[in-house]
């Protein structure tokens, strides 16, 4: 694979004329999310919520027996009934799992606010109920699951991002964006603009958390209640029936993985067809673009140009990943990209070594190229990596499947990229233990990432570095004959 930054600019070029006719309107009836298109986005009011298995990476981290298929068949069946219980139950929108954690939004019925925000609160505490089956009927013990939710309601940008099949719906805005950011180890925790849309009597029941954060706490029978009043035909025993009907139909031990031998085909990825890989698990977010947008808002601007240039920054984002290093697009996560860095034939220190030459590209294509091609200020990336054998699958209900890696060198990259500032590449230990010594010395040990970090690293920065590298052991290698 080559990459280059002229291609790159072409590529910015014709992406930006191609959203050239690009609409943003509002969502005034409700719609089919899948016919909502790049240049077709809607504003969406609704409340968003995230619902996380706070202790998932601790548990696989403690995987001693397998390389995680068995944690990947739990979390496949939890995916399969979480999204049974949020869109068939409670009739709210699944937008994707990342991982473990579920990314949903109640936005029907669109002019009644009280019921979004009445939706997504009880689905919420039905997945947290939902959670003490799960753990009952696939017999985990001190192994349980842990469940935490967060919530948080207003107008988000939907749209979708990729090309060709491989696109993906996600949402822009500070709702879909901090739902995810206070979610706490166990709980649900809802914004104030959540709990003031709830009945009066569901208000008195909250509390206030140190954060300014609601938290609230309704028995099985209580949510049941609720939801049968609004025509939402939850219940505990059902639930409970369909995680047993799953155990009898996907029994522990029945998932498998096989490790990679060629190039990773992402549509034939399932759980009966999971890939085991030495890998880097990359994230790459645009810094500070949910405010943006926000900001912009506020002002009473016209979104559609930003719009255009997010989507021109993911589009040559994800071109630099798949095309221009061979790269496995994952997932997109709002405004992250998680990308896979792998050789089907094992080769470590190469796959590392194309893994920092991909984060200084992507960091190229933020800082210069996107800007000067579509006459923009810089939006940065924060880019976190890491090393290690990953699981590589898809997970969760028949139709409605979500591409996850599953390792701890994927939750640690994750981290590593939410304690960054645009501009920054943070590597893990491993990762840069396979890196050449002229390249490792480039990243230095900081102690609030939690990794090696690299500032301002960009292709110019890596080609000028290795082309002095080989300068050198060229001098290196002519030395002996000169001496003789």
């Amino acid at each position: 694979m080559a990459w280059n930054p002229e291609d790159a600019r072409a590529s910015a070029r014709v992406r930006y004329d191609e959203t050239e006719d690009l609409e943003v309107s509002e969502v005034k009836r409700e719609i089919d999310f899948e016919l909502i298109e790049r240049k077709k986005s809607r504003q969406v009011t609704g409340t968003h919520f995230y619902v996380d298995v706070t202790n998932f990476n601790q548990l696989l981290r403690g995987e001693q027996d397998d390389a995680g298929e068995e944690m990947l068949r739990l979390l496949h069946l939890f995916a399969r009934e979480v999204t049974r219980v949020v869109e068939k139950d409670f009739c709210a929108q699944k937008v994707h799992f990342q991982g473990p954690r579920l990314h949903a939004v109640a936005y029907r019925p669109v002019s009644d606010e009280g019921k979004m925000a009445l939706q997504a609160v009880l689905a919420s505490l039905a997945v947290r109920h939902m959670i003490s089956a799960f753990n009952d009927v696939f017999e985990l013990g001190e192994r349980g699951w842990q469940i935490a939710a967060g919530l948080d309601h207003g107008r988000c940008l939907a749209t979708k991002n990729g090309s060709g099949g491989d696109r993906e719906l996600l949402f822009l805005g500070s709702a879909a964006n901090h739902a995810a950011k206070i979610l706490q180890v166990s709980g649900i925790r809802m914004t104030d603009r959540v709990r003031s849309l709830l009945p009066e009597d569901l208000q008195a029941r909250t509390v206030e958390a140190d954060d300014g954060t609601w938290s609230l706490r309704l028995s099985v029978a209580e949510v049941e209640k609720l939801a049968a009043a609004e025509g939402w035909p939850w219940c505990q025993a059902t639930t409970r029936g369909r995680l047993e009907e799953a155990a009898v139909s996907c029994p522990a031990g029945s998932l498998t993985s096989a490790h990679v031998k060629e190039k990773i085909d992402k549509n034939t990825l399932r759980p009966s067809n999971t890939k085991l890989v030495s890998a880097a698990s990359l994230f790459a977010d645009v810094d500070g673009f949910t405010a943006y947008i926000d900001q912009q808002e506020a002002r009473g601007e016209d979104l559609t140009e930003a719009v255009r240039v997010f989507h021109v920054l993911r589009g040559v984002g994800r071109d630099t990943a798949v095309q221009g290093f061979g790269a496995l697009r994952i997932q997109y996560q709002g405004d992250r990209m998680q990308v896979l860095a792998y050789r089907p034939v094992s080769d470590g220190e190469r796959a590392a070594y194309d893994t920092i030459r991909l984060a200084a590209a992507l960091t190229t294509v933020a800082d210069d190229i996107v800007p000067h091609v579509v006459g923009t200020e810089r939006h940065r990336l924060a880019i976190g990596a890491c090393w290690g054998e990953t699981l590589v699958s898809r997970v969760g209900e028949h139709g409605e499947m979500d591409h996850v890696c599953l390792s701890s060198a994927t939750a640690s990259a994750a981290t590593i990229q939410q304690r960054l500032d645009g501009g920054q590449i943070g590597i893990d230990g491993a990762l840069r233990n396979l890196l050449p010594t002229w390249l490792r010395a480039v990243f230095r040990w900081d102690t609030n990432a939690g990794a090696y970090v690299a500032t301002d690293f960009d292709w110019a920065s890596f080609c000028t570095l290795e082309e002095s590298e080989k300068h050198a052991a060229t001098k290196s290698a002519v030395r002996p004959w000169l001496s003789r």
